[in-house]
């Protein structure tokens, strides 16, 4: 599983060193020296900058997303410990059997609707409100009906991509859960899917919104794709990892019909509790 929100994406952004200009960012332009006649007091400024290196965007990268792994690791216990518990119970508590029935059966009558539904309610609606108890008008304004309705669609999608790819995981690497199957489903869905399907599509998703909808200006952010991926989707995808690799672990020791109510209800929580601690920071900065 993979999940971002604007806030998340803003929040993640290092204000120190927002245009990752490292020690070689203006490496081709210094070679214009003054005798040669081709350099002026207003070359550097005309001339577009480079591209940053990969060991300057990754070393950036990996620094903001262990500085965000570390902002997070009090609400990712919590989750992680929930869900540990949630297994426990599944697997040692014979009382908690008809809940996970109940699960199981909602899953199979809804089929599709079930995954994009809860994750677009749950990320698109509950978020929002979120967002307004910790306002301070709590007012639900226009803008909360507009992210709202955007996250519907967003993380409803996903949602609809998720029922598919875990019943893909559970054909093509087993229905167990020996360490093997685990290992197997974790770097699939962490190392595969997030990285070429789940970021892009998030990150472009969001940028497209915070440009107002414009694929033109998505176009000219995009190239080089190479600085947008490594300074914008990569630290997201650090941090996220730092959270959802062990969350995928447990998740993917339930069953299949278990598997994706289980990674909504961690998806609700994560987005949840990030979108307090952005909310916090904000007020705190103000």
């Amino acid at each position: 599983m993979f999940a971002i929100t604007d806030d998340m994406i803003s929040a993640g952004k290092d204000p120190k060193n927002p245009s990752l200009e490292g020690r070689r960012f203006y490496r081709c332009r210094n070679r214009l020296a003054p005798d040669t006649g081709l350099a002026t007091p207003n070359t550097r400024a005309l001339l577009p900058a480079d591209p940053p290196f990969w060991d300057d965007m990754i070393g950036n990268s990996i620094r903001i997303g262990i500085r965000s792994a570390k902002r997070t690791l009090k609400p990712a216990l919590a989750i992680w410990t929930l869900m540990a518990a949630i297994a426990a119970c599944y697997f040692l508590v014979p009382a908690s059997a008809p809940a996970f029935e109940t699960l199981t059966s909602w899953q199979n009558s809804l089929g599709i609707l079930f995954p994009s539904i809860g994750m677009g309610l749950s990320v698109g609606l509950l978020v929002e409100l979120v967002k307004v108890s910790m306002s301070d008008k709590k007012r639900w304004t226009r803008r909360n009906t507009h992210d709202a309705l955007f996250n519907f669609i967003v993380f409803g999608l996903m949602g609809a991509s998720s029922y598919y790819r875990y019943a893909f995981q559970d054909e093509v690497f087993g229905s167990g859960n020996s360490w093997q199957e685990l290992a197997t489903k974790v770097c699939f869905d962490q190392f595969v899917w997030t990285i070429f399907l789940a970021n892009p599509y998030q990150s472009i998703a969001y940028l497209w919104k915070n440009t107002g909808y414009s694929w033109k200006s998505v176009g000219s952010q995009l190239s080089p794709f190479r600085s947008f991926w490594g300074t914008q989707m990569l630290p997201v995808l650090i941090s996220n990892w730092a959270f959802w690799i062990p969350m995928a672990c447990l998740v993917y020791v339930f069953p299949l019909p278990i598997q994706l109510p289980l990674s909504i209800l961690a998806v609700t929580i994560w987005v949840m509790l990030l979108t307090i601690l952005t909310s916090e920071a904000q007020q705190n900065d103000s």
